[in-house]
């Protein structure tokens, strides 16, 4: 259980009720990640949701040739990992501590029994994923554009 006073002041939680971030805090775990360490890699199945509490975190695209290419940041605030709530629950890109972060792990079956349990909250998460998802998409069609040099 994480303290829920290390979540207050937090954008993204800004609309949650205090019960509701203190239900998420109770069902989740810190992690310290050393820069340079991946907190996952693309296909591993998506175990958990990841908050940045501080540090950064690189959303790495793989190409063919072993070749990657970063299309979004993580930031203080900023959720990662959104495959957890959406089947096949499979990492579509791996993430890369760019400095030493720390991280809320909310694992998905706990979160996904909250959810269940909380409509609105589930309302509330999936708003924000889909918003995180459209994002990450145009930021991926973005860099595909740069790398298939049609800028």
């Amino acid at each position: 259980m994480v303290p829920p006073e290390l979540l207050q002041g937090l954008e993204c939680l800004k609309s949650y009720s205090p019960e509701q971030v203190r239900k998420l805090a109770q069902i989740s775990d810190l992690m310290d990640c050393p820069s340079e360490t991946y907190v996952y890699r693309t296909n591993d199945v998506a175990d958990a949701l990841y908050l940045v509490l501080s540090g950064r975190v690189a959303v790495e695209m793989e190409l063919p040739r072993h070749r990657k290419v970063v299309v979004d940041f993580a930031e203080r605030g900023e959720f990662f990992g959104w495959s957890a709530l959406v089947p096949p629950h499979l990492l579509t890109a791996s993430c890369l501590c760019m400095e030493q972060s720390t991280l809320l792990r909310i694992p998905r079956e706990p979160l996904l029994k909250l959810l269940e349990e909380d409509v609105l909250l589930k309302a509330s998460l999936m708003e924000m994923i889909s918003t995180l998802v459209a994002r990450r998409l145009k930021d991926t069609r973005l860099q595909m554009s740069y790398l298939l040099g049609w800028d």
